[in-house]
């Protein structure tokens, strides 16, 4: 088959969604499909850059510039079918869609059409304010009218509590796992010395909470080191907060960005991976993805978003750990696993799912 995948940006190893494109895009064309991938809104970049396979537009161009190129581009092409790795806040600051429906409709007219839905909307969660909810509104309305605006066959996202809320829209989506963006690591694990390392990967937000997961660490009576590698985003200050407050119970270290074969190492070396995501939707960092793939136990102590009507679903791994009130006890029953990268399994059941829906 000929597919285009299509995001909003394809910056290697600084866009998350694109990264997983990108890796997708390559198990496909390694299985004999021919692909091209296509960044519609790249702020990454001030110049096209179009080489063999992709064109990548910056989000300084107009959109009428830029929806023309990409359309004779495409045309040039002739996709069977197109993937649009989607999250709105690519291409809106806010997450507003409704812009881009009609810009993709203008782009994507006439071919059929695969969308992974990388995120919703704000506003539905239990204790939502009163402003999240209208912007939710509004994001809403445009994610809507996007899956209504395409000839969209099959439609994915990566958690259960996605599939729920889109189902309560009238949307029937497929929950297709993500998997990791890391190469198998070059190292094994030791085994658990006396000292205990705990890895946090990519963005802290600043809500996330050192309490009370940090006294319970405390517990284990062991010496820990709490490591920090990539790109910390807005959690700067959190993480010079914790070092200041728990610098005498626990040694801090910040790595920065790391080579892929460098970050996966880490983890195959580590005791345990810590998640900032909360465990409801869980399913959609690619940095626990990265994590389980490299067979560390992750510890999720978040738990503070719930959607009215949506269930809280079990994990589909014994490595995902959901703090308790008895975390030492709980770390005691999980050990680590050999490195299995999904990626494989993954694009089977990404293909599969197009060829159920096209016979239909």
């Amino acid at each position: 088959m000929r597919i285009a995948f299509v995001t909003s940006g394809l910056e290697p190893e600084c866009d998350g969604v694109g990264d997983y494109a990108t890796l997708l895009a390559e198990e496909c064309e390694r299985r004999g499909h021919s692909v091209v991938r296509l960044a519609l809104n790249d702020g990454r970049i001030s110049e096209v850059i179009d080489s063999p396979g992709l064109l990548r537009l910056p989000q300084a161009q107009p959109w009428p510039v830029r929806l023309a190129r990409a359309r004779q581009w495409l045309e040039s092409f002739a996709p069977d079918w197109v993937s649009l790795q989607f999250v709105n806040y690519g291409f809106h600051l806010r997450g507003f869609a409704t812009a881009t429906a009609a810009r993709l409709r203008q782009l994507l007219s006439g071919w059929p059409v695969q969308v992974f839905l990388h995120e919703l909307w704000i506003g539905e969660e239990s204790d939502a304010s009163w402003k999240h909810w209208a912007l939710g509104w509004l994001q809403r309305r445009g994610v809507l009218t996007l899956l209504q605006t395409l000839d969209v066959r099959v439609i994915h996202t990566s958690n259960a509590a996605y599939v729920h809320r889109l189902a309560r829209r009238g949307v029937a989506a497929k929950r297709l796992p993500l998997f990791g963006s890391l190469p198998g690591p070059g190292v094994a694990y030791a085994g658990q010395s006396d000292a205990l390392t705990f890895v946090l990967f990519g963005t802290l937000h600043p809500v996330w909470p050192s309490e009370p997961l940090f006294s319970q660490l405390r517990a284990l009576q062991r010496p820990i080191e709490i490591v920090h590698a990539g790109n910390i985003g807005a959690g700067d200050s959190l993480w010079e907060q914790m070092e200041f407050t728990y610098s005498g119970a626990f040694r801090f270290r910040r790595l920065g960005r790391l080579s892929p074969p460098a970050l996966a190492d880490l983890f195959a070396t580590a005791d345990f991976g810590v998640a900032t995501t909360p465990w409801a939707i869980i399913g959609k960092s690619a940095s626990v993805a990265a994590m389980l793939d490299c067979g560390l136990p992750v510890i999720v102590n978040r738990d503070d978003v719930h959607y009215p009507g949506v269930p809280d679903e079990p994990a589909d791994t014994s490595l995902l750990i959901k703090m308790g009130t008895d975390l030492p006890a709980q770390l005691r029953t999980v050990s680590r696993r050999s490195p299995a990268l999904r990626k494989a399994e993954v694009v089977d059941q990404f293909l599969d799912d197009w060829k159920n829906a096209w016979k239909q």
